[in-house]
Parts: structure tokens; sequence; C-alpha cells
């Protein structure tokens, strides 16, 4: 094994990528030597896509680097070595600018200002609404996105760095979008948030009924989603408060949301910007990626 020099990192995200079976065993087959992805895919067995994903995050991390380029089959394979054999985290005392959002503060404010009127001034200015976990609506459905509201919650808190209490209200505490004027963040699909359901019909990425279930229509591109994994992610103006506006992130079911709220906040930079069919209305589609196959959502890739 080569030895190499220990890394303490005290940013816990960094380490992510080794957190998964497939990761750690990719990290670990880095220390011994370098290799190219498809030969890592040919020991460990793996899908060579994945074998890219864990390669690409951790690189992204300090990880890993390149060791040497190599000819292959008539292209060019870089071969990939651990940087560390040791890692470890520190839990040493944080100030709170190390908890601020990551990059400079150039970066963070050009985020910031891609969430404008949702942030403003530094300051977190809308309602989250998630859907009731009773039965309630039309459906008598039973919400499960209370979880995605805390980490959708967190995510502005930290980028905003100021927020009013209470932030999350049920869709039961609010009779109306016309009796809102704020700016309005909603979380979940047609069958569980009442207010999902009464903005539908103003919507691009609109829940249409399909074999007895509801899917995502794009009136845009006209192409339907019917995967569960399938989410979007969308802000128009307030049909009742010409200066609010709304931001609706639901999907076909609880994993199509987690899978938008997943993509908003590691790709808000690309969410956000406007339709790929129609540069007039800020609405993207996304569909959930398990990379290591344990069920649970990774990351999420944009549709259109």
């Amino acid at each position: 094994m080569i030895f190499l020099e220990e890394k303490i990192f005290d940013e816990p995200f960094k380490l992510k990528p080794l957190l998964s079976k497939t990761g750690w065993k990719i990290f670990r087959l880095l220390t011994e030597k370098a290799y190219y992805p498809a030969e890592i895919a040919k020991k460990l067995n793996l899908h060579e896509q994945k074998v890219y994903y864990y390669i690409k995050q951790m690189k992204k991390n300090d990880l890993i680097e390149v060791e040497k380029t190599e000819e292959k089959f008539g292209a060019l394979a870089k071969y990939f070595k651990a940087k560390f054999n040791v890692v470890s985290l520190s839990a040493g005392k944080k100030t709170q600018k190390d908890f601020e959002f990551s990059g400079t503060e150039k970066k963070t404010k050009k985020i910031q200002e891609l969430f404008f009127p949702f942030i403003e001034k530094g300051k977190f200015n809308a309602k989250v609404i998630v859907g009731s976990p009773d039965p309630h609506g039309e459906f008598k459905a039973r919400a499960r996105d209370a979880f995605l509201a805390a980490e959708l919650s967190a995510f502005f808190g930290v980028l905003s760095g100021k927020i009013s209490y209470p932030m999350v209200f049920l869709d039961t505490e609010l009779k109306s979008i016309k009796n809102e004027n704020s700016n309005l963040v909603i979380i979940g699909g047609i069958l569980t948030n009442t207010l999902t359901k009464e903005i539908n019909s103003k919507l691009n990425a609109q829940f249409i009924p399909f074999g007895g279930h509801w899917i995502i229509k794009s009136n845009a591109s006209k192409k339907e989603f019917n995967e569960d994994a399938v989410g979007f992610i969308e802000v128009l103006r307030h049909p009742f408060f010409a200066r609010k506006k709304i931001m609706v992130i639901a999907g076909n079911r609880n994993a199509g949301t987690k899978a938008a709220i997943i993509a908003l906040i590691r790709h808000s930079d690309k969410v956000l910007k406007a339709n790929s069919f129609n540069e007039k209305i800020q609405s993207k589609i996304v569909e959930g990626i398990d990379f290591d196959g344990d069920g649970i959502i990774d990351d999420a890739e944009i549709k259109e």
C-alpha cells in the first residue's frame, strides 16, 4: 500500500462520497495504486457510470487526484489515486462564519439573488407550506413531506442568515392562496397539498389524471412523466398579488418531491433558470437518481 499523509476535514459534507459502501470500496482501491474508471468498474463489478459518479464526487471534494493519463483503446484514460489513506473529521468549535453557505461571499450573494424575492436583503421572506399529516382536502390524503420541509428550511436559513418564526405552515392553516399576500414556497403534490391543487392550473408542470393516478405533464415540451421519482421546481408570479411570487416544489410521489428538493439545494443555479423549451417560464422537471442502489435518492438530474 502507498503510505499517504493524513487529511483532517472540518466540513462533513466533503466526506459524503465515502459514506456509502460503493464509495468506500472505490476509495480503498485507490489507496493501493492508481486506476482508471473502467478498470475500477471491472475490478469491483460495478457499472462504469456509477464509478464515474463517485470519481467525480471524490475529486470535487479533494479526496483523489489524477496521477497520470494514458491512451487506452484510442482514447485518453485518466488514472486516479487517493490523496490520503487516513481521513478524519474535526469536531472543533466553529464560529458562526464557519457555518455560512459554502463558497465566497460573492458566490453566496449570487445564490441569494437567484432566490429573490424569497430571500431579500439577506432575510428569508416567504412562507413554506407543507401538506398536513392528517387526512385532509378533496383526496383525504396524509402528507409525508414534513422532513423535506425541514431540510429545505435549514438550507434557506443558512443561505439567508435571517428568518422569522413561524416559517413553516400546514396547508390546512391557510384558507386559500387568494388570502395570502406573501411569497410562498409550496411543498408536495396535488394529493397531499391543497395549495398545489389550487395553483395547478396555472403551472407549466401540471398534474393531470392518468390511469387512475396523477402524473406530471409539461405544457412547454408536451411531455408526460409518470415515474415516481420525477418532480419539478417552478417559480411563478402570485396570481392575486403582483409583487409576490410562488415556488412550487412537488413530485408524482414523495420520491419525486424529494428529488426536487435535492435538485433545488444542490443545483440552484441550474434549476432556477428558464425552461429549456420556453424561456419565458421558470420551470424545471427533474428525476431522482439512486447511484448506489440502496433505495435512497442520492442526487437528481434535470429532464427539461
